[in-house]
């Protein structure tokens, strides 16, 4: 995968995970927001600041990018990295989630959308630049 390709995929999941970490922050200080129920945004100030680390991680892997400086490309494999990887334990806490309402009983009430964060559904995308480039970025790993 080109540089450039990988210039626009971490703008754009860059400023995904900064703004959706933004407004979990916001929803954590002022109340949930009206309009956002279909983004889960469930105003969890924690997963705010690792949705703004990962963001940050991309953004500046982007900034050196157009630099042209061939670190840039390692910074974006990172975010890449950091988010599927926080995306796991999203849904290793989700399948938590449902094995504890299932023990409990409360199978009947309880619902995985109830449960949804924005980390898991944004790690999709992470996914898909991992499937990518992600053997040409494990075999750099192998040679170091």
């Amino acid at each position: 995968m080109s540089d450039t390709t990988k210039l626009v995929f971490g703008a754009v999941l860059g400023a995904l995970y900064v703004v959706i970490g933004l407004f979990q922050i916001i929803g954590a200080v002022i109340g949930p927001l009206p309009g956002f129920d279909a983004f889960y945004l469930t105003g969890n100030l924690f997963s705010g600041f690792v949705l703004l680390v990962v963001g940050a991680v991309f953004i500046a892997g982007v900034r050196k990018l157009a630099a042209g400086a061939g670190e840039g490309a390692i910074f974006v494999s990172v975010g890449v990295l950091l988010s599927v990887a926080f995306g796991l334990v999203e849904l290793l806490a989700l399948c938590a989630m449902g094995v504890d309402a299932y023990l409990v009983g409360e199978w009947a009430d309880w619902s995985a959308a109830d449960s949804m964060n924005p980390l898991l559904y944004l790690a999709v995308i992470g996914a898909v630049g991992f499937l990518a480039w992600g053997r040409t970025f494990l075999r750099g790993l192998s040679a170091a």
